[in-house]
């Protein structure tokens, strides 16, 4: 991509408007401020300087410009955060030619391919006699004209090259509808439709483009599957792709809440009963991607798995997923406690939906935390007191709680456990502790005694940041490189292209470091200039504390260097090597000296 274009995008958005679509923001004087998306935090630290057209957070370290910040929110290539930010901009791409452009054509030849199929199904399902049967079936399971359009439900004939025929036409080859997904070979190596006499429904990816299809049997046969997926291709992989995120991000971010099911139907169905932040799983395994992608959208799920055994036992596998993730989960309930005659247990979504929408509602509304569910049903489960119900707990519920990673929600649901069934605090701490414990194997590992700067830098927030705050220094106070002096070195700087520009400056100095050419470096002044607003102009306050961050930045350094040198230490030991294992104490004492006397300035 050229820059004139990347600049022309940039030139015509706001980052402030565009952030302000994602995250809640608050004018503050020139600037504008906000909670990071990308940390937790209470105290909003991300500034937005529409002057400067960039973004920085002080408690994380992350920053850029719009495109930086899109890339990261929605966590996509750069390729398709450019797509994005085009449309936004209402700028046309210029042709674009890959690095692989052959793999690149292929894969759009693949989208062009399902397209086509998903509108050619839908065409027979809506306007032939061929579909009027499924067509029948659909409007009996409750989809309106209007939902079967915008999901392009359709049908595949009952043909063994009824697609195949009709892209013939088109110049597809059959390798083509075989790499597509639509089309399969038998044993003999013979071609045939993959979705013959099923419904179709398209699967998409998050930009809406269809990738694959999921097809389920019209007339039952015992000696076939009721559903059909496409297989993995180069357009579809099943552990990155949640069945109707394409039509639900927008209401996911806008409520701050997705809920997950796992079949389609019940998908669709919640999406034309007007719950738009509904997904579905397609009744496989949820996985990390799949979550990968929904938090960028939001922190907060709900599970509504089928009430079956296997929705039950998925239900678990990804809650345990989406704890370590650090979502904040629910489980609706298909069943209500009242268990009147008109709330009794559906098996699915789908079928509480048709129920009543209105119940439906009220369930996802009073779901319940996960841990609490699992608590509750020791209780629904086992007699009080008892061994079975106390083996329960060990197995299926305190083994969560290492997965909570806010220690007060932990030792909440601790105390919750031990309080009500009587069980020694000490003993479900015990038992959760190995996931939590983090054993020095290193006689050096506490060496130093005072903990002091670890605790700071904690504070202070990432590495990065640190990085960040001295290359600024070193370009906001031009002789800032005199305090630091020989303190520093390019080793020091773990980011790569911090250290690039680092290293311009220490060869060339600032002439040669242009900042409106290096993003990051323009970024890092801004950093500093934010501060200084902060401290209401005082240079002198804004110097001092430039020089508590470089220190900082020295000890983690340092630190850094003497964990590598513990390894090396061991290895000396193991291979007998007693000149280089003398070398290398040497060396480790004089890192630890030289770091011990940068956190005296702390």
């Amino acid at each position: 991509m050229n820059d004139p274009t990347l600049q022309e995008i940039k030139d015509r958005l706001n980052v402030a408007d565009v952030i302000a679509g994602y995250i809640p923001i608050k004018k503050a004087g020139v600037n504008f401020k906000a909670a990071c998306p990308f940390h937790h935090e209470k105290t909003p630290s991300l500034i937005i300087s529409p002057q400067k057209q960039i973004w920085h957070c002080f408690g994380c370290g992350e920053g850029g410009d719009v495109f930086g910040f899109v890339l990261k929110y929605e966590n996509l290539e750069f390729r398709d955060t450019l797509k994005i930010l085009a449309d936004k901009a209402g700028v046309k791409l210029p042709s674009y030619r890959p690095e692989n452009k052959q793999q690149q054509d292929e894969k759009e030849f693949l989208l062009r391919i399902n397209d086509f199929a998903a509108r050619y199904y839908h065409k027979i399902l809506i306007s032939s006699q061929t579909g009027k049967a499924a067509l029948e079936y659909l409007k009996n399971r409750g989809l309106t004209d209007g939902t079967i359009k915008r999901w392009q439900i359709g049908f595949a004939p009952d043909d063994f090259h009824a697609l195949e025929k009709a892209l013939a036409t088109k110049k597809v080859s059959s390798a083509d509808l075989v790499k597509a997904g639509v089309s399969a070979k038998n044993e003999r190596g013979q071609m045939y439709d993959r979705f013959r006499g099923r419904i179709t429904f398209p699967i998409y990816n998050y930009f809406g483009e269809t990738v694959g299809f999921s097809a389920r049997l019209l007339k039952e046969n015992p000696n076939a599957g009721k559903y059909v997926n496409s297989p993995e291709t180069s357009i579809y992989n099943k552990s990155k792709i949640l069945f109707g995120l394409n039509f639900a991000k927008e209401a996911i971010r806008k409520k701050d809440e997705a809920v997950v099911v796992e079949g389609q139907m019940d998908c669709i169905a919640a999406h034309q009963a007007d719950f738009t932040n509904t997904v579905a799983t397609s009744g496989t395994a949820l996985t990390e991607q799949q979550l990968a992608q929904l938090s960028r959208l939001t922190k907060n799920l709900k599970f509504c798995f089928d009430a079956d055994a296997a929705g039950q036992a998925a239900a678990r596998r990804a809650g345990e997923l989406a704890l370590k993730l650090g979502f904040r989960l629910k489980l609706v309930i298909l069943q209500s406690s009242a268990q009147s005659e008109d709330q009794q247990l559906a098996k699915d979504p789908d079928e509480l939906i048709k129920k009543s929408p209105g119940l439906w509602e009220k369930v996802v509304s009073e779901a319940v935390w996960f841990l609490d569910h699992y608590i509750d049903q020791a209780d629904a489960l086992f007699p009080p007191g008892s061994v079975e119900q106390k083996m329960y707990l060990s197995k299926e519920v305190v083994p969560f709680l290492a997965f909570v990673s806010d220690p007060l929600e932990q030792d909440h649901y601790i105390r919750k456990i031990a309080t009500r069934f009587l069980i020694s605090e000490k003993v479900i701490r015990d038992q959760i502790k190995p996931g939590n414990q983090q054993i020095s194997e290193s006689p050096f590992a506490e060496a130093s005694g005072d903990r002091s700067a670890d605790k700071l830098i904690s504070k202070t927030g990432s590495g990065l940041l640190l990085q960040k705050e001295v290359l600024g220094g070193m370009l906001f106070f031009l002789d800032f490189i005199e305090t630091i002096g020989r303190k520093i070195a390019l080793e020091d700087f773990e980011d790569e292209e911090i250290r690039k520009l680092v290293n311009i400056w220490l060869k060339s100095g600032a002439k040669e470091l242009s900042v409106n050419e290096h993003p990051l470096a323009k970024e890092a002044i801004f950093m500093l200039e934010s501060q200084l607003g902060e401290l209401e102009g005082n240079r002198e306050i804004l110097r001092k504390n430039l020089e508590k961050s470089f220190a900082l930045f020295k000890v983690s350094a340092l630190k850094r260097r003497q964990q590598s040198l513990q390894a090396e230490i061991k290895a000396a030991e193991v291979a007998g090597n007693k000149i280089r294992l003398d070398e290398l104490n040497r060396e480790f004492a004089d890192v630890l000296k030289e770091r011990s006397e940068f956190e005296k300035n702390l």
